[in-house]
Order: structure tokens, then sequence, then C-alpha cells
């Protein structure tokens, strides 16, 4: 097995739904593919945190109420046929309200699917900053021209991540490497403010998924934008207000 089929079956296997000999190949090839064994536990993470956190919608007490009394109204029509009145019939009106309830339910899950799908965007971005820094992972291209970073980008990726030196602005481009978020290939930029570093993750937008959001993890802090038809990501234990100063920089100078 290699690395493209990997990417197809990790979903599958994660859900438990991979057959014995297909599973048996995929654990062989992650034991010595650490690129597709990160892969697979970011995977696993979030899968776990799809079964945690996935909102449940609980029915209106009074609505649910309505629900069994048309029920019970419906039963009882029913056993006596003679006493219909001709027009729509009884049972129209428990599924009708069952419809109503149906659809108060999906656009509640909706709602809180797409929330929940940015915080845990949030979670492994941070989860990512941190790993970059304990796995001495942080580059995969070391330096301060722009020139030079943007470019080693170029056929590693399917779009072109903008990149900038930020260092009169006192945020310094040190260099990038290769990541994985939201379930797909991202870039990832580095920069220096005094000791600390700054990740900016960088990967194309979904149409009608969840936008980037910010927020504060574990000490961390994340800021979360869109750019065109690119989402963007900063990730860094400065002040969230220097962080904010940082996006504010890089949007100026990316969007030029």
């Amino acid at each position: 097995m290699d690395c493209n089929e990997t990417d197809l079956y990790l979903e599958a296997d994660s859900d438990g739904e991979l057959d014995a000999i297909r599973h048996l190949e995929l654990e062989t090839h992650l034991r010595s593919c650490p690129a597709c064994a990160k892969k697979a536990e970011a995977v696993a993470a979030r899968h776990q945190a799809l079964r945690e956190r996935l909102p449940r919608f609980k029915a209106p007490d009074r609505l649910a109420e309505r629900i069994r009394i048309a029920v019970r109204e419906e039963g009882r029509s029913a056993a006596a046929p003679s006493a219909r009145v001709v027009g729509f019939p009884a049972y129209w009106a428990p599924i009708g309200l069952a419809a109503s309830l149906a659809l108060a339910v999906l656009g509640g899950y909706a709602w809180g699917s797409v929330h929940m799908r940015a915080g845990l965007q949030l979670d492994e971005a941070v989860t990512e900053h941190v790993r970059s820094l304990q796995a001495s992972h942080l580059m995969d291209v070391a330096s301060t021209d722009q020139h030079t970073v943007k470019p080693w980008f170029s056929g590693k990726l399917d779009f072109s991540p903008p990149v900038a030196d930020l260092a009169d602005a006192g945020f310094p481009l040190v260099g990038g490497r290769l990541e994985h978020l939201s379930g797909r290939d991202a870039a990832a930029l580095i920069f220096r403010r005094r000791q600390h570093v700054i990740n900016v993750f960088i990967w194309p937008a979904a149409g009608g998924g969840a936008r980037p959001s910010s927020g504060r993890r574990d000490g961390y802090n994340a800021r979360g934008w869109s750019q065109g038809d690119l989402d963007f990501m900063a990730v860094s234990e400065i002040p969230d207000g220097e962080l904010g100063q940082f996006v504010e920089a890089f949007r100026e100078r990316t969007s030029q």
C-alpha cells in the first residue's frame, strides 16, 4: 500500500469499516511512513472529537406533547372510522408535526455542526502548532526570504499560499513547512516574535463549510480569517493583542 492509497482508507479505517486485510496493510504502511501516521492521528482525533462533541437536540416539551396528543387522536379516529369527516386525512396532522420537528432538528443540527467543526478546526490548529515545537519539525524550508519560501511550496500543494516578510513590523519570516489540516494538505508559514513562534496555517476554503474561528486553547491564542479563496489561522503563545497586530499586518501585505 502506498501513500495515495492510504489517503483513501484512513477515514474508513477510523470508523471501523475497513476489512481485515486492508486494515493490516494500512497498519503496516503507517508503521513505516511517519507522514501518513501523522495523518492517521489527525483523522482519529477528529473522529473521536465528533463522537464526543456532536450536538444532540431534544424536541421542546410542548412540541413533543402535541405530537403525542395527535398520535393518540389518530388512534381513536382509526378505531371509529364512521366518525371521520370527509377532508384531509387525520394522519396528516401528526405527520405534519413530525415533519416540523424533523426540520427543526435538522436546522439545529446543521447550525451546531458548523460551529462544532469550527471549534474542532481551531483545536486541530493549536495541536499542530504545539506538535511542531515539540517534535523539532518546525520547518521544511528555513529562510527569511519570501521569494525562497513561496516557490518552495510550488508542486507540493494544489494552491499557492501568499507569503510576506513582516520583519519591519516586528514579525520576521523564518520558513515554512507542509501540514495537514481540516482533512487536507495545508501550508504553514513560520514567523518569530522575540523568542516566540507564530504558525500561520493556510488551506483552500470549503464552500459552505465552517469558517476559521478565533479563540484561546491551553494558553495559545488563535486568529482565523478568510481571504479570497483561502482560509487562514495564526496560532501563537504571544498575547492576543500582538497576534491581532500580526494578522492585520499579514493581511495588508498579502492583499496588495
